[in-house]
């Protein structure tokens, strides 16, 4: 076992308790029966890559069809794909990392589904980055009742119109476009805490006055009604406390929070020059921005801020990837990172500067004059003033660039 990992299982053993398949039984005549095993961990670097498996881990995925080989990757060693949502993260190791925290128990399923486990996880720091300690309690028995406490199973899709899945079935329908969808919007652009009725009633139906708070409970149920019906979850999707109403973070999986991880480390892998992991994290980001967030509510002041904010995280980075793809003469990448840039913002003179630049190193001058006039126009119209760049100078700058790279 390498040293950090070594490390990192000491310190795992002390901070988790072991997650036994009773702790998820229901009365205390089924902890007294449930057999004890030895304990199934396993720990992966912050690639996902399989540094160390104990020998109960082994055996037991072995059995489940599942052989387990230390340097394998960890979507093949736990069959991540089996175990995550539809859409966004399909890795857990990605999963615990983007939490910060690692996983709280969830349910855990190989491939066929014959076995069945509890699986937490925790993130430790080490010296070349973070490791994840997984944590599985393996059931013997049949699990029907098995996790009394929340699992990660409603996957809600807010960049672009909004979308919700339940364990890869589409919830979507006509209660997202009534008062019952508006509810639950608004209670996504607040998950970072508690919304009080008075507050939702106020931004929601603003015209209707104290009355509006009896709607603010109906479509609380309604949203319940649709999201946790079927599926006898421990607790709803949506809690309630003193505070208000608040979204289970332990129920959702929101591309929202995926994207801003993602984005996040692979801006700070261009920072420290690991080209190809940024680039592999920049369009994974990229490729959940399906649009504005709650783009179907375009109006909603509520929403305008993270709107904003996600909508410049995007810019940012497609213009990394872009710069990323320019250094290494992927041209076509570049420019439709740029295109899409553009589409974003369209008064960024820098952006359009380098979409014009692509196309002049790819020689294709007619298209860059096109969007240099096009760009000129627009400025003109509503700023009043030329862009901060000529076109024959940056042909001049490209040319002597090319000619530059060639010698």
């Amino acid at each position: 076992m390498p040293i950090e990992a070594g490390h990192a299982l000491l310190a795992a053993e002390r901070a988790i308790p072991a997650v036994e398949p009773a702790r998820f039984r229901k009365g205390r005549r089924a902890e007294r029966e449930s057999p004890r095993h030895e304990r199934c961990l396993a720990i992966a670097d912050d690639k996902g890559t399989v540094l160390w498996g104990s020998a109960g881990l082994r055996e037991r995925l072995a059995a489940a069809g599942l052989p387990f080989a230390e340097r394998d990757p960890c979507c093949t060693a736990l069959a991540c794909s089996a175990n995550t949502g539809s859409g966004g993260e399909r890795c857990l190791t990605r999963l615990a990392l983007a939490d910060g925290a690692g996983l709280s128990p969830r349910r855990w399923r190989s491939p066929d589904a014959d076995v069945e486990a509890a699986l937490a996880a925790m993130v430790v720091p080490a010296a070349s980055g973070a490791i994840v300690v997984f944590d599985l309690g393996f059931l013997d028995v049949d699990v029907g009742h098995v996790m009394n406490r929340p699992v990660a199973d409603v996957e809600v899709r807010a960049l672009g119109p909004l979308s919700v899945r339940i364990d890869d079935r589409p919830m979507d329908g006509d209660w997202l476009q009534q008062r019952a969808g508006q509810t639950l919007r608004y209670l996504l652009a607040s998950r970072s805490g508690a919304a009080r009725p008075e507050a939702i009633a106020n931004a929601l139906w603003p015209d209707r006055g104290p009355a509006a708070i009896a709607n603010v409970r109906y479509c609380v149920y309604k949203v319940r009604e649709q999201l946790d019906a079927g599926n006898r979850p421990a607790q709803s999707v949506i809690l309630r406390s003193s505070g208000g109403y608040r979204l289970d973070p332990q129920r959702l999986i929101v591309d929202v929070d995926i994207f801003h991880a993602k984005v996040s480390e692979g801006l700070e892998a261009q920072r420290v020059e690991r080209l190809d992991d940024a680039d592999t994290l920049l369009a994974e980001a990229l490729e959940l921005y399906r649009g504005d967030f709650l783009a179907d509510e375009p109006y909603a002041d509520w929403a305008f801020t993270e709107r904003e904010y996600l909508r410049s995280l995007a810019s940012k980075a497609l213009a990394a990837r872009a710069r990323i793809a320019v250094a290494h003469q992927r041209l076509e990448t570049a420019s439709a990172c740029l295109l899409r840039l553009t589409q974003l913002e369209p008064f960024d003179s820098q952006a359009h500067r380098l979409l014009i630049g692509v196309c002049l190193r790819r020689g294709r001058r007619t298209e860059a004059t096109r969007r240099y006039q096009a760009l000129r126009m627009r400025t003109m119209r509503e700023l009043g003033q030329e862009p901060g760049f000529s076109l024959a100078d940056l042909a001049d700058e490209v040319g002597d660039g090319c000619s530059t790279s060639r010698r």
